[in-house]
């Protein structure tokens, strides 16, 4: 989308606007509608430009009218920076006019009291009844280098050309992205501060910036989401097309609802975020030096982007070669042996101490004429996807040239960390090669080319049609289905469970423990309760019939259970917890952790947002503790992924598939060898809005 396009399009009326009002424009330079006016004329905008001010006098060489009432139809863009107590009825006027959009650059809204909620709820229901987007309240404006506009606060604003478009909830910190870009050379296309984000969101704005010609690469702060499901669709397709770089704030749990079952316990709110944007494809930073680094890179590097986590680290400079290295591999990249014949090959090349593996020092000492051919033996290396570059002192122009020419010719994306060395740090800079001051730094950039690579978008979503006298069951229910009946569920989706027969009596139990054959578990069946071994009803390695019925007597003296649940005794192996919650920001979310009396203990989880791939069921089985307990740990055989990927993916199907289900747990599900089956399950109905949960 160019500022050719009509302004039908939502957010054109905001970044390309053909006429702008200025509300609160002042003739005193104290004033920040003075000051907003100002910056307006300042960056040359084209349009017709008016502003408004009871006076009626001209102000900064542009005339007043004294009131909304005296503008022309149909405004694109109305600029208000009034005191909160007016804003409102400026709004309906403005609304009045046909104006398009509006941005709200005052305080004193929703962020404050009550008042200011209910002052902000009446804006927004003025806005939406006439059409017109609003932006903010609370925020610091709208900048578009195509229009010639800087609609914010912000003045000396850098002049830099370039295609890097930004949305930020934080006016402080989008000053802050100004001066770190502009400080790295790098040009700003469009920048909006969303502020308190009443009507127009996030999502919104990079649902624009994913159309945007003029945008190639989009950066974002973010405090909270409205709606993640949203923005998490609007991101995958964006992502497609540019890069996304996000910086969260307000990373703390301490807000997390409460939760019923061990899936719900184990999420905070970053874990979700973090594995939200993954899956949208985002490059998400962790720090704010990572997220300038991360923006720089992306920026300066182009669509390099590689093929692998698997790079190479090309030096003079040894002790901060292992550093890089170390920082790899701690990030989840791979810096991998060099293939034997790159190794053959740099032993010509370079002086008999050099070190030839990976990280490859070059040293010193190396002939400057060997530099560029050694560098197109590591890059041409089919087990590397690229590399960082490291120069600490030795200003050889050979080094970037000979660094800088092997990249291109292979296509793989390289980072560099450049010191005291100004002629090479000129010859990467010239490449397009980012450059930065630390190893660390350098790496971390890296990744972000990685984590911005084209991804897959397949996703397992089919639904689940549940019988009627299930379904009617979850109609009724609210707070945990009776264990029956979630496991009844749970199969129809595809969970496999062990064998198992429920008794209303002792001697019924000893009965199916007889047909089961033994060793048995026997279990309390009482409806409504979550977590049977917590709660003591479960009793292990029952071995005849009279163990059994002396169980149901100790399981009934403690739970009142008067029917019971015996199972076949399942193992020896590997116990895992699957289960899934309905996260009030980002819906159906998917747990993966180990299970049983493990699972809180170690608090080793990983999340994905449902739908999901079969990849990314399967990538879940890989992450912390699970590879090592799964590949066989004392002596146990290994467990093959593909049971347990079909148990991810049947609990991802039946949240997707039913509403009204909250929270699911299968703990444990033991795995081993070809073999996975879930011994306990819990299924939670959540009550409709208007209820309170049983």
């Amino acid at each position: 989308m160019t500022d050719r396009d009509t302004v039908s399009a939502p957010l054109a009326p905001l970044f390309a606007p053909r006429s702008v009002v200025v509300l609160g424009a002042s003739r005193n330079p104290a004033k920040l509608g003075h000051r907003l006016l100002q910056n307006v004329k300042a960056h040359g905008f084209g349009g017709e430009l008016y502003a408004v001010n009871p006076a009626g006098e001209p102000i900064l060489g542009t005339s007043t009218v004294a009131s909304v009432d005296a503008l022309p139809d149909g405004v694109d863009l109305a600029l208000v920076s009034l005191p909160a107590p007016v804003v409102p009825a400026a709004v309906k006027a403005l609304a009045a006019r046909g104006v398009r959009a509006a941005v709200i650059l005052s305080s004193g809204f929703g962020e404050t009291d009550e008042q200011g909620r209910s002052a902000q709820a009446d804006i927004l229901a003025v806005a939406r009844s006439s059409g017109m987007r609003l932006v903010g309240p609370n925020c610091m404006g709208v900048y578009s280098a195509p229009s010639r506009l800087n609609g914010t606060y912000f003045w000396d604003l850098p002049r830099d050309l370039g295609g890097i478009s930004v949305v930020s909830q934080s006016g402080a910190y989008g000053g802050l992205i100004f001066r770190q870009l502009g400080a790295r050379g790098l040009g700003v296309a469009r920048f909006v501060s969303i502020g308190n984000q009443a009507d127009v969101d996030v999502a919104d704005v990079l649902e624009y910036l994913a159309g945007d010609d003029a945008t190639t690469l989009v950066v974002c702060f973010i405090e909270a989401l409205r709606d993640g499901r949203r923005f998490v669709d609007v991101a995958e397709r964006a992502t497609g097309r540019k890069p996304v770089v996000v910086l969260k704030g307000g990373r703390s749990t301490a807000g997390a609802r409460a939760a019923s079952s061990h899936t719900g316990s184990l999420a905070g709110s970053y874990d979700l975020y973090r594995v939200a944007f993954a899956q949208a494809g985002i490059v998400l930073a962790d720090e704010t030096e990572d997220f300038f680094d991360a923006i720089e890179a992306l920026a300066v590097a182009g669509s390099r982007r590689p093929s692998s986590p698997d790079l190479a680290v090309i030096t003079v400079s040894g002790g901060p070669s292992v550093v890089a290295a170390d920082t790899a591999e701690r990030i989840g990249l791979r810096v991998p042996p060099l293939a034997e014949a790159t190794r053959r090959g740099l032993h010509d090349l370079l002086p008999s101490f050099a070190a030839l593996g990976n990280p490859v020092d070059l040293t010193p000492q190396v002939d400057p004429d060997n530099i560029a051919p050694a560098a197109r033996l590591v890059l041409d290396d089919p087990g590397v996807a690229g590399a960082i570059a490291i120069d600490v002192g030795l200003d050889i122009a050979e080094f970037g040239a000979g660094i800088a020419g092997a990249a291109a010719i292979t296509g793989k994306p390289v980072v560099a960390c450049i010191a005291d060395a100004p002629l090479v740090t000129a010859e990467f800079r010239a490449a397009g090669i980012p450059v930065l001051a630390t190893p660390e730094r350098a790496v971390r950039a890296w990744r972000a080319l990685w984590s911005a690579r084209p991804q897959s978008r397949e996703r397992v979503a089919a639904t689940v049609p549940l019988p009627a006298d299930v379904a009617s069951v979850l109609a009724r229910t609210r707070g945990p289905l009776p264990y029956r009946v979630a496991r009844q569920v749970l199969e129809i989706c595809g969970v496999r469970f062990c064998r198992e027969e429920i008794a209303r009596s002792s001697e019924d139990a000893a009965r199916a423990a007889d047909r089961l054959g033994y060793p048995v578990v026997v279990k309390a069946d009482v409806d409504g309760l979550i977590h049977k071994t917590e709660a003591g009803a479960v009793v292990v390695g029952v071995w005849t019939a009279a163990e059994v019925r002396s169980a149901c007597g100790h399981l009934a003296s403690r739970t009142g259970a008067d029917r019971f649940i015996v199972q076949q005794h399942v193992g020896p192996g590997i116990e895992l917890l699957v289960g899934a919650r309905r996260d009030p920001t980002f819906g159906p979310v998917v747990a993966v952790a180990a299970g049983g009396v493990l699972t809180e203990t170690i608090q080793d989880v990983s999340f994905r947002l449902a739908p999901m791939s079969r990849d990314e069921a399967t990538t879940m089985l890989k992450e912390g503790v699970r590879e090592r307990l799964l590949a066989g740990p004392r002596g146990l055989p290994a467990c093959e992924p593909a049971p347990l990927v079909d148990t991810i993916l049947a609990v991802a199907r039946l949240i997707l598939a039913e509403p009204r289900i909250d929270e699911i747990d299968l703990n444990p599900v033991i795995a081993a060898g070809a073999e996975a089956v879930a011994v306990d399950a819990m299924v939670i109905v959540r009550a409709p809005d208007s209820e309170e949960p049983s």
